[in-house]
Protein backbone atom coordinates (compact mmCIF):
# COMPACT_ATOMS: atom_id res chain seq x y z
CA UNK A 1 0.00 0.00 0.00
CA UNK A 2 1.34 3.07 -1.38
CA UNK A 3 1.91 6.74 1.63
CA UNK A 4 -0.93 8.11 -0.33
CA UNK A 5 -3.49 5.52 0.84
CA UNK A 6 -2.04 5.60 4.40
CA UNK A 7 -3.27 9.20 4.64
CA UNK A 8 -6.38 11.28 4.13
CA UNK A 9 -7.11 15.53 4.98
CA UNK A 10 -10.38 15.71 7.07
CA UNK A 11 -13.09 17.06 5.32
CA UNK A 12 -13.72 19.20 8.40
CA UNK A 13 -10.86 21.10 9.03
CA UNK A 14 -8.27 19.52 6.30
CA UNK A 15 -5.26 18.07 8.95
CA UNK A 16 -4.40 15.04 7.16
CA UNK A 17 -5.38 11.43 9.13
CA UNK A 18 -3.23 8.55 9.35
CA UNK A 19 -5.01 5.68 8.67
CA UNK A 20 -4.37 1.94 9.33
CA UNK A 21 -5.92 -1.12 7.16
CA UNK A 22 -7.12 -2.68 10.51
CA UNK A 23 -9.34 0.86 10.87
CA UNK A 24 -12.86 0.86 10.51
CA UNK A 25 -14.26 3.83 12.20
CA UNK A 26 -11.73 6.89 12.06
CA UNK A 27 -11.82 10.34 14.47
CA UNK A 28 -9.83 13.32 13.47
CA UNK A 29 -8.05 14.41 16.76
CA UNK A 30 -7.93 17.88 15.44
CA UNK A 31 -11.53 18.76 15.06
CA UNK A 32 -13.41 15.36 16.18
CA UNK A 33 -14.74 14.58 13.30
CA UNK A 34 -15.93 10.84 12.71
CA UNK A 35 -15.74 8.93 9.45
CA UNK A 36 -16.70 5.11 8.28
CA UNK A 37 -13.73 2.87 6.68
CA UNK A 38 -15.78 4.94 3.33
CA UNK A 39 -15.08 8.14 4.47
CA UNK A 40 -18.79 8.91 4.96
CA UNK A 41 -18.79 10.95 8.25
CA UNK A 42 -20.71 8.42 10.97
CA UNK A 43 -24.38 9.89 12.38
CA UNK A 44 -24.75 9.63 15.70
CA UNK A 45 -21.54 9.61 17.66
CA UNK A 46 -21.42 9.71 21.35
CA UNK A 47 -19.05 9.97 24.11
CA UNK A 48 -18.94 9.37 28.04
CA UNK A 49 -18.39 12.56 30.04
CA UNK A 50 -15.84 13.18 31.56
CA UNK A 51 -13.96 14.48 34.69
CA UNK A 52 -11.56 17.29 34.25
CA UNK A 53 -7.66 16.88 33.86
CA UNK A 54 -7.63 18.65 37.10
CA UNK A 55 -10.31 16.45 38.67
CA UNK A 56 -8.56 13.39 37.82
CA UNK A 57 -4.75 14.78 38.40
CA UNK A 58 -5.88 15.56 42.36
CA UNK A 59 -7.67 12.32 42.29
CA UNK A 60 -4.68 10.30 41.58
CA UNK A 61 -2.94 12.46 43.99
CA UNK A 62 -5.48 11.74 46.94
CA UNK A 63 -5.40 7.75 45.76
CA UNK A 64 -1.28 7.78 46.04
CA UNK A 65 -2.00 9.71 49.31
CA UNK A 66 -4.46 6.62 50.76
CA UNK A 67 -1.45 4.22 50.02
CA UNK A 68 1.17 6.43 52.37
CA UNK A 69 2.69 7.44 49.23
CA UNK A 70 4.97 10.78 49.94
CA UNK A 71 2.84 13.21 47.61
CA UNK A 72 6.24 15.60 47.95
CA UNK A 73 8.83 13.06 46.50
CA UNK A 74 6.26 12.66 43.64
CA UNK A 75 6.01 14.21 40.07
CA UNK A 76 3.16 13.69 37.70
CA UNK A 77 4.90 13.53 34.20
CA UNK A 78 1.49 12.64 32.00
CA UNK A 79 -2.13 12.91 32.69
CA UNK A 80 -3.77 11.66 28.83
CA UNK A 81 -7.43 10.54 28.39
CA UNK A 82 -7.94 7.83 25.92
CA UNK A 83 -10.91 7.85 24.55
CA UNK A 84 -11.33 4.17 23.67
CA UNK A 85 -14.33 3.24 20.83
CA UNK A 86 -17.65 0.85 22.09
CA UNK A 87 -20.85 0.07 20.23
CA UNK A 88 -23.70 0.32 22.12
CA UNK A 89 -26.21 -2.66 20.52
CA UNK A 90 -29.64 -1.69 22.04
CA UNK A 91 -31.97 -5.05 22.15
CA UNK A 92 -34.59 -7.20 22.67
CA UNK A 93 -35.02 -10.42 23.54
CA UNK A 94 -38.08 -13.09 25.20
CA UNK A 95 -36.70 -16.69 26.60
CA UNK A 96 -39.02 -19.81 26.96
CA UNK A 97 -37.19 -22.67 28.78
CA UNK A 98 -37.78 -26.13 29.98
CA UNK A 99 -35.34 -27.98 32.86
CA UNK A 100 -35.84 -29.96 35.89
CA UNK A 101 -35.75 -28.58 39.18
CA UNK A 102 -34.87 -30.12 42.43
CA UNK A 103 -37.23 -30.34 45.66
CA UNK A 104 -38.46 -32.49 48.24
CA UNK A 105 -41.47 -33.53 49.82
CA UNK A 106 -42.52 -35.43 53.06
CA UNK A 107 -42.96 -38.20 53.92
CA UNK A 108 -44.10 -40.64 56.90
CA UNK A 109 -43.52 -43.74 57.81
CA UNK A 110 -44.25 -46.18 60.42
CA UNK A 111 -42.64 -47.50 63.53
CA UNK A 112 -42.93 -48.50 66.79
CA UNK A 113 -41.12 -48.22 70.22
CA UNK A 114 -41.15 -49.16 73.64
CA UNK A 115 -42.71 -46.94 76.49
CA UNK A 116 -43.25 -47.58 80.29
CA UNK A 117 -45.99 -46.18 81.91
CA UNK A 118 -46.74 -44.71 85.68
CA UNK A 119 -47.04 -47.99 86.80
CA UNK A 120 -43.93 -49.14 85.58
CA UNK A 121 -45.74 -51.80 82.98
CA UNK A 122 -44.02 -51.41 79.52
CA UNK A 123 -45.98 -51.86 76.41
CA UNK A 124 -45.64 -51.18 72.60
CA UNK A 125 -46.89 -47.99 70.56
CA UNK A 126 -46.61 -47.48 67.37
CA UNK A 127 -45.99 -43.65 65.57
CA UNK A 128 -45.56 -41.85 62.18
CA UNK A 129 -42.10 -40.44 61.91
CA UNK A 130 -41.72 -37.65 58.93
CA UNK A 131 -38.61 -38.09 56.65
CA UNK A 132 -37.56 -35.87 53.36
CA UNK A 133 -37.87 -37.34 49.88
CA UNK A 134 -35.86 -36.08 46.89
CA UNK A 135 -38.19 -35.04 44.03
CA UNK A 136 -37.45 -33.95 40.61
CA UNK A 137 -40.08 -31.66 38.75
CA UNK A 138 -40.17 -30.63 35.07
CA UNK A 139 -40.13 -26.84 35.35
CA UNK A 140 -40.93 -24.52 32.41
CA UNK A 141 -41.21 -20.83 32.24
CA UNK A 142 -40.09 -17.49 30.39
CA UNK A 143 -39.15 -14.15 30.50
CA UNK A 144 -38.55 -10.86 28.31
CA UNK A 145 -35.35 -9.06 28.85
CA UNK A 146 -34.50 -5.68 26.99
CA UNK A 147 -31.69 -3.31 27.14
CA UNK A 148 -28.41 -2.23 25.72
CA UNK A 149 -24.89 -4.33 24.96
CA UNK A 150 -21.84 -3.05 25.14
CA UNK A 151 -19.17 -3.84 22.39
CA UNK A 152 -15.22 -2.62 22.67
CA UNK A 153 -14.37 -1.48 19.18
CA UNK A 154 -11.09 -3.15 19.13
CA UNK A 155 -9.80 -6.68 18.17
CA UNK A 156 -6.97 -5.86 20.66
CA UNK A 157 -6.73 -3.80 23.35
CA UNK A 158 -3.30 -3.19 25.63
CA UNK A 159 -4.61 -0.56 27.23
CA UNK A 160 -3.51 -0.94 31.28
CA UNK A 161 -5.91 -1.09 33.67
CA UNK A 162 -8.46 -1.67 30.77
CA UNK A 163 -10.22 -5.36 32.11
CA UNK A 164 -10.63 -3.20 35.58
CA UNK A 165 -12.40 -0.53 33.57
CA UNK A 166 -14.31 -2.45 30.88
CA UNK A 167 -15.71 -4.16 34.11
CA UNK A 168 -17.37 -1.09 35.81
CA UNK A 169 -18.03 0.69 32.51
CA UNK A 170 -22.02 2.39 33.04
CA UNK A 171 -22.46 3.49 29.20
CA UNK A 172 -26.31 4.43 29.93
CA UNK A 173 -25.00 8.71 30.20
CA UNK A 174 -23.73 8.82 26.99
CA UNK A 175 -24.13 12.65 25.44
CA UNK A 176 -23.68 14.05 21.83
CA UNK A 177 -20.20 14.13 21.07
CA UNK A 178 -18.61 17.58 21.47
CA UNK A 179 -15.16 18.07 20.56
CA UNK A 180 -15.11 21.68 22.43
CA UNK A 181 -14.93 19.44 25.70
CA UNK A 182 -12.25 17.91 24.99
CA UNK A 183 -9.92 19.77 22.60
CA UNK A 184 -8.22 21.12 25.71
CA UNK A 185 -7.12 18.07 27.62
CA UNK A 186 -4.59 15.78 26.10
CA UNK A 187 -6.80 13.65 25.00
CA UNK A 188 -6.58 10.58 22.15
CA UNK A 189 -9.04 9.16 19.76
CA UNK A 190 -8.83 5.50 19.59
CA UNK A 191 -10.08 3.89 16.57
CA UNK A 192 -12.47 1.29 15.82
CA UNK A 193 -11.48 -2.06 14.50
CA UNK A 194 -14.86 -3.50 14.69
CA UNK A 195 -17.61 -3.52 12.17
CA UNK A 196 -21.25 -2.29 13.47
CA UNK A 197 -22.69 -6.14 12.23
CA UNK A 198 -19.50 -7.40 13.93
CA UNK A 199 -20.70 -5.27 17.10
CA UNK A 200 -24.34 -6.44 16.68
CA UNK A 201 -23.70 -10.15 16.33
CA UNK A 202 -20.89 -10.10 18.79
CA UNK A 203 -23.95 -8.65 21.30
CA UNK A 204 -26.34 -11.03 20.32
CA UNK A 205 -24.19 -14.38 21.20
CA UNK A 206 -23.25 -12.36 24.82
CA UNK A 207 -26.99 -11.76 25.05
CA UNK A 208 -28.07 -15.11 24.31
CA UNK A 209 -25.62 -16.66 26.98
CA UNK A 210 -26.81 -14.17 29.19
CA UNK A 211 -29.99 -15.31 29.12
CA UNK A 212 -28.97 -19.38 29.32
CA UNK A 213 -27.05 -18.33 32.44
CA UNK A 214 -30.39 -16.82 33.80
CA UNK A 215 -32.91 -19.68 32.97
CA UNK A 216 -30.65 -22.28 34.41
CA UNK A 217 -29.90 -19.99 37.43
CA UNK A 218 -33.27 -21.68 39.46
CA UNK A 219 -32.88 -24.86 38.17
CA UNK A 220 -30.74 -28.02 38.70
CA UNK A 221 -30.69 -28.98 34.94
CA UNK A 222 -31.17 -26.92 31.64
CA UNK A 223 -32.53 -28.90 29.19
CA UNK A 224 -33.50 -26.74 26.37
CA UNK A 225 -33.65 -22.73 26.29
CA UNK A 226 -34.62 -20.85 23.03
CA UNK A 227 -33.99 -17.22 22.89
CA UNK A 228 -35.80 -14.47 20.47
CA UNK A 229 -33.60 -11.85 19.86
CA UNK A 230 -33.65 -8.73 17.65
CA UNK A 231 -30.65 -6.61 18.01
CA UNK A 232 -30.71 -2.77 16.78
CA UNK A 233 -28.39 -0.49 15.09
CA UNK A 234 -25.47 0.50 18.03
CA UNK A 235 -24.37 3.88 18.33
CA UNK A 236 -20.87 4.32 18.03
CA UNK A 237 -19.47 5.78 21.64
CA UNK A 238 -16.30 6.69 22.96
CA UNK A 239 -15.31 6.12 26.36
CA UNK A 240 -12.37 7.93 28.49
CA UNK A 241 -10.16 6.00 30.57
CA UNK A 242 -7.17 8.43 31.65
CA UNK A 243 -3.37 7.15 31.95
CA UNK A 244 -1.44 8.96 34.58
CA UNK A 245 2.58 8.27 34.64
CA UNK A 246 4.20 9.71 37.50
CA UNK A 247 7.61 9.82 38.91
CA UNK A 248 9.21 8.60 42.45
CA UNK A 249 12.96 8.45 42.97
CA UNK A 250 13.71 8.04 39.09
CA UNK A 251 11.15 5.33 38.43
CA UNK A 252 8.43 5.52 35.90
CA UNK A 253 4.66 4.06 37.81
CA UNK A 254 1.77 4.05 36.23
CA UNK A 255 -2.34 4.98 36.99
CA UNK A 256 -5.69 4.20 35.25
CA UNK A 257 -9.04 6.46 36.00
CA UNK A 258 -12.22 5.70 34.59
CA UNK A 259 -12.99 9.23 32.97
CA UNK A 260 -16.82 9.30 34.09
CA UNK A 261 -16.49 8.68 38.09
CA UNK A 262 -12.58 10.13 38.19
CA UNK A 263 -11.98 6.66 40.74
CA UNK A 264 -8.28 5.21 39.88
CA UNK A 265 -9.15 1.48 38.72
CA UNK A 266 -5.75 0.42 38.72
CA UNK A 267 -2.21 2.06 40.30
CA UNK A 268 0.99 0.97 40.50
CA UNK A 269 2.21 1.93 44.22
CA UNK A 270 6.07 2.30 44.84
CA UNK A 271 7.40 -0.05 47.60
CA UNK A 272 9.72 2.71 48.86
CA UNK A 273 13.25 1.64 50.19
CA UNK A 274 12.29 2.38 53.67
CA UNK A 275 9.48 0.23 53.63
CA UNK A 276 11.65 -2.78 52.07
CA UNK A 277 13.68 -2.32 55.00
CA UNK A 278 11.16 -2.34 57.20
CA UNK A 279 9.11 -5.12 55.38
CA UNK A 280 12.30 -7.11 55.87
CA UNK A 281 13.08 -6.48 59.10
CA UNK A 282 9.55 -7.21 60.07
CA UNK A 283 9.63 -10.74 58.17
CA UNK A 284 12.92 -11.81 59.69
CA UNK A 285 11.71 -10.93 63.37
CA UNK A 286 8.63 -13.08 62.61
CA UNK A 287 10.81 -16.15 61.53
CA UNK A 288 12.76 -15.75 65.15
CA UNK A 289 9.99 -15.41 67.17
CA UNK A 290 8.24 -18.72 65.56
CA UNK A 291 11.33 -20.53 65.62
CA UNK A 292 12.25 -19.71 69.30
CA UNK A 293 8.25 -20.64 70.53
CA UNK A 294 8.35 -23.92 67.90
CA UNK A 295 11.67 -24.99 69.88
CA UNK A 296 10.23 -24.26 73.48
CA UNK A 297 6.96 -26.32 72.28
CA UNK A 298 8.88 -29.55 71.34
CA UNK A 299 10.22 -29.47 74.00
CA UNK A 300 7.30 -29.07 76.22
CA UNK A 301 5.56 -31.15 74.12
CA UNK A 302 7.42 -33.92 75.43
CA UNK A 303 6.62 -33.47 78.71
CA UNK A 304 2.88 -34.97 80.15
CA UNK A 305 2.38 -31.80 82.52
CA UNK A 306 2.85 -29.49 79.39
CA UNK A 307 2.12 -31.19 76.41
CA UNK A 308 -0.80 -29.14 75.59
CA UNK A 309 0.84 -25.74 76.29
CA UNK A 310 3.62 -27.33 74.44
CA UNK A 311 1.49 -27.88 70.95
CA UNK A 312 -0.54 -24.91 71.42
CA UNK A 313 3.55 -23.12 70.87
CA UNK A 314 4.19 -25.12 67.74
CA UNK A 315 0.98 -24.08 66.35
CA UNK A 316 2.04 -20.21 66.64
CA UNK A 317 5.37 -21.12 65.61
CA UNK A 318 3.87 -22.75 62.12
CA UNK A 319 1.44 -19.92 61.49
CA UNK A 320 4.21 -17.52 62.58
CA UNK A 321 6.74 -18.47 60.10
CA UNK A 322 3.70 -18.55 57.43
CA UNK A 323 2.66 -14.86 57.80
CA UNK A 324 6.53 -14.01 57.93
CA UNK A 325 6.48 -14.71 53.87
CA UNK A 326 3.90 -11.87 53.82
CA UNK A 327 6.11 -8.88 54.43
CA UNK A 328 9.33 -10.99 53.38
CA UNK A 329 7.90 -11.10 49.81
CA UNK A 330 6.57 -7.55 50.32
CA UNK A 331 10.78 -6.48 50.98
CA UNK A 332 11.16 -8.03 47.42
CA UNK A 333 8.69 -5.57 45.32
CA UNK A 334 9.18 -2.67 43.84
CA UNK A 335 5.73 -2.10 43.83
CA UNK A 336 2.01 -2.78 44.99
CA UNK A 337 -1.22 -2.91 42.40
CA UNK A 338 -4.13 -0.90 43.73
CA UNK A 339 -7.55 0.07 42.79
CA UNK A 340 -10.75 1.83 43.69
CA UNK A 341 -12.86 -1.04 42.49
CA UNK A 342 -15.18 -1.03 45.17
CA UNK A 343 -16.19 2.31 45.30
CA UNK A 344 -17.00 2.36 41.71
CA UNK A 345 -18.78 -0.29 41.96
CA UNK A 346 -20.61 0.74 44.92
CA UNK A 347 -21.24 4.24 42.93
CA UNK A 348 -22.61 1.93 39.94
CA UNK A 349 -24.64 -0.11 41.68
CA UNK A 350 -26.54 3.37 43.46
CA UNK A 351 -27.01 4.39 40.24
CA UNK A 352 -28.46 1.94 38.80
CA UNK A 353 -31.16 1.52 41.41
CA UNK A 354 -31.25 5.56 41.04
CA UNK A 355 -32.48 4.67 37.49
CA UNK A 356 -34.66 1.89 38.48
CA UNK A 357 -36.72 3.73 40.98
CA UNK A 358 -37.18 7.12 38.56
CA UNK A 359 -38.38 4.72 35.68
CA UNK A 360 -40.91 2.82 37.86
CA UNK A 361 -42.02 6.53 38.87
CA UNK A 362 -42.25 7.50 35.83
CA UNK A 363 -44.56 4.40 34.50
Amino acid sequence: MTESKLTKPCTNCGATLKLSPENIVITCEYCGETYDVDFNKVAGHKMIPTKSQKEIRANVTEFLKKNKTDINSISIDEVKANYLPYWIVPFKSHTEYYGVQRGSVTRHRTKTRTVTDSNGKKRTETYQEAYQVTVWKDTKGNFSRNGKQNIIARKHTAFYGFSEFNSTLFLDNVVDFDFEKVKDANSEFINAEVEPNEAQMEAYGDIENKNRSMAASNLHKLVRCDSEITVENPLYVHSPLWSVRYRLEDKIYKVSVAGDSGKVVKGEVPITTKQRIINYVLGTVLILVSAILGNFGIQMSAIEDTAVIGIILIILGVVGISCSAIPIRKAFKMQLEKSSMKEIKKERRISLKAAKKALRGGK
